[in-house]
Parts: structure tokens; sequence; C-alpha cells
């Protein structure tokens, strides 16, 4: 049964004790026969926890398999295109993933958010901050992530003040860094 190892890889990544998780997705997926969906749940799985560990070979490889299957799929989508611009590698297919995500769904400020810092690695500030504006406007106002995000775009744009703030803020409502 399948579905008992991806709970048990589930629980395992939860707990950060990716090692186990892993094995239980490996497993898990010898056991999938005919069921697409459930097939893209494991190799999501395995693509986070390899990242989680910092494997990008095999997260990149697993998150490929997914788009694969599901080439719209908007998680996927997301998350190899942000992991992709944190390592500063393959900008051009993170940006045009982000992009295709953003194009299936238009309100989500995470997916905003991605596709902000991409243009923010790739030096298009401006850019970047009308995208994180909308990120900020569909809901991730209280995101500190992408608040710091906010204010690293305003210091590149000159806005040195404006980015203190919305660093402070980021601070206040929980970033670590």
């Amino acid at each position: 049964e399948p579905v008992f190892y991806f709970f048990q890889g589930y629980s395992n990544k939860n707990f950060k004790n990716y090692d186990e998780a892993i094995q239980s997705f490996k497993t898990g997926i010898e056991f999938v026969v005919d069921n697409n969906k459930l097939l893209v749940e494991f190799y999501s799985s395995l693509a986070e926890a390899y990242h989680a560990i910092k494997n990008h070979e095999l997260s990149d490889s697993f998150y490929e398999k997914v788009l694969e299957i599901e080439p719209e799929n908007t998680i996927a989508l997301n998350n190899y295109a942000y992991y992709l611009s944190l390592r500063k590698v393959h900008l051009k297919k993170a940006k045009q993933m982000s992009l295709k995500s953003n194009k299936i769904e238009e309100d989500n400020g995470t997916y905003q958010d991605t596709y902000a810092w991409i243009l923010y690695q790739n030096n298009e500030y401006e850019e970047a901050k009308k995208w994180i504006i909308k990120a900020l406007n569909n809901g991730a106002e209280n995101n500190p992530v992408v608040v710091e995000h906010y204010g690293d775009i305003l210091y590149q744009l000159g806005d040195v003040s404006g980015a203190v703030v919305q660093w402070k803020k980021a601070k206040q409502i929980g970033s670590e860094s």
C-alpha cells in the first residue's frame, strides 16, 4: 500500500528526518500503479526532501519528473523556480516557470513573490517592485520573507529609508535574517 509509505515519509519530512523520509518515499513509489496523481505527490515530496538536505541535483530531477507528468502543476513550477533563484542558477528557466505559475493562478501572492525574487536576481528591480507590490496586495503583507524581499528591492532601487522600514517590519512579523 503506497499511501502508508507516503504518510510515513510526509511525517518524517515534517519532523526533519529527511533520510527516513526519502527512504519511505522511494519505497512507496515502488508500489504506485496507474496513479499519476499519487506519483506526483511522491516525486514532489522527494524534491522537497532533497532540497532540504541540499542535494540540488536530485531535487531538480524530481521536480522535472513532476513537470513531465503535470506540466501545469503550479506548486512544482513555483517551488522549483524559487529554489533555482535562491541558488542563482538557471534563472531564465526559473523565470519562465514562475511566469507560467502566475498565469495559471493569477492572484497568488506567494507565486508573485517568487517571480519578483527572480526578477530581483536578474537585476530587473523596477519590474520586481511591481510584482512584489502585487504579492503584498494579494495576501502576502504579513509574510516576513515577502516583506523582506520588498525591502531588498527598495534598497536596490536606492530607497534606503523605505528598505529599512520594510526590513524592520519583516523582523517584527517574524523574519530571522
